[in-house]
């Protein structure tokens, strides 16, 4: 029985989508494309909200820099942000480096 139970208890959670991407991003290799609300810009750091009230912190390497976002009043307004995840480090909260920023 309990050879049962653990064999039940295995299938159930690999197929539960344990290791699945956030349900309102949308990936494609490697790249997610999120609607995300403009909270300000600050030592290199974009900050963002998504539609689940979460933090998203990205960085921008010197191609993709935003002049509109550090030097505008922008703050409160939503952009369709593409990006590409990092992993987290102990030194740096950023969760991905910023590919596009569109209205």
């Amino acid at each position: 029985m309990k050879t049962l139970i653990t064999i039940f208890s295995i299938v159930v959670i690999s197929l539960s989508g344990f290791n699945s991407p956030e349900s309102t991003a949308s990936v494609h290799e490697d790249v997610v494309q999120n609607q995300l609300t403009f909270d300000g810009y600050e030592g290199g750091y974009y900050f963002f909200t998504n539609t689940n009230q979460q933090a998203v912190v990205l960085e921008a390497d010197e191609e993709t820099k935003s002049p509109d976002l550090i030097n505008g009043n922008l703050e409160g307004k939503t952009f369709k942000v593409v990006y590409t995840p990092v992993e987290r480090t102990a030194t740096s909260s950023t969760q991905g480096i910023i590919e596009t920023v569109r209205k």
